[in-house]
């Protein structure tokens, strides 16, 4: 019964990928934001061994599951950046293209890793090693040949009867032919997805985020420094902090208001994107950013 859910769990998975990339490509972001954070949960129930009906919130769940390790930090930031664009695509109907694709990829990740990592994890079964019971312990002298004959006749007698494990190829088909087919998917995906732009790392002149209030422009005109032609103007798509360092740590620097203009520097990581910031440099959110049209 357990197996069966397990399949059917998987097949859920499978086809929640399936359905996020499907609706991306279709240019229906928001529904495939939304996709990615339903396919999200069915991979933390599995973790998490929750039932539909508990009350517990998708980020305490998160949490948890961080801080029992069952899953690493990086999965921990994914799952929260996932379930933070679905919860924007509900809420407030967002439909972009950037935080859409941002979401896919992240949960085409994750599969991955709860593929070759968590799923065998919470599957493995230890052997149990049942002791043997010898009634007859006083009745053993020290050792005949007769005795010694009876013993080897019983140990080869429990080894004929003894089970083979057995594997049910019908199961194991299924799954290489799912992991085949999530593999191609992938390939298929990022061959058709336009890579993101990237900008000169060693441009050392650096200009200020500039403020869309009116009532900063005089303030803000003052300090910003000139820009030069191989910078590259992206807009903030919700309020966002400037750090001094690509972490939830890093000292708040400056709080952008949504569509900002910001002079973007280079990608950091997966996560963090840096940009030109009073005449030095600082980070932001790259899920919070896009580039200017």
């Amino acid at each position: 019964m357990a197996n069966s859910t397990n399949n059917t769990a998987w097949q859920q998975i499978q086809n929640g990928v399936y359905d996020t990339q499907k609706l991306l490509a279709a240019q229906e972001y928001n529904l495939s934001m939304i996709k990615a954070k339903q396919t999200l949960e069915i991979i933390i129930k599995q973790l998490s061994g929750r039932d539909d009906d508990d009350e517990q919130s998708i980020t305490d769940i998160i949490d948890s599951l961080y801080t029992s390790n069952v899953i690493s930090y990086d999965s921990f930031e994914h799952y929260h950046k996932i379930r933070s664009i679905g919860n924007k695509a509900i809420l407030e109907n967002n439909n972009e293209e950037f935080n859409a694709t941002f979401a896919c990829q992240l949960l085409s990740e994750e599969v991955q890793t709860f593929i070759n990592e968590y799923a065998p994890r919470k599957t493995r079964v230890s052997p149990v090693v049942t002791p043997i019971r010898n009634d007859n312990s006083q009745k053993r002298t020290s050792g005949t040949s007769t005795e010694g004959t009876q013993r080897k006749r019983v140990v080869k007698k429990s080894s004929k009867n003894k089970k083979k494990p057995t594997v049910n190829t019908a199961d194991l088909t299924k799954v290489i032919i799912g992991f085949v087919i999530l593999i191609v998917l992938i390939l298929l995906f990022r061959s058709l997805v336009p890579s993101k732009k990237k900008t000169n790392a060693t441009n050392t002149t650096t200009t200020t985020a500039v403020s869309s209030d009116s009532t900063d422009t005089s303030e803000t005109s003052a300090e910003t420094a000139p820009e030069t032609a191989a910078s590259v103007k992206y807009v903030t798509t919700a309020k966002l902090h400037v750090r001094s360092s690509p972490s939830l740590d890093g000292d708040i620097l400056a709080t952008l208001n949504v569509g900002v203009s910001v002079d973007y520097a280079g990608e950091h990581d997966a996560t963090w994107s840096i940009i030109n910031y009073n005449g030095g440099q600082a980070y932001v959110a790259t899920a919070y950013i896009k580039p200017a049209q």
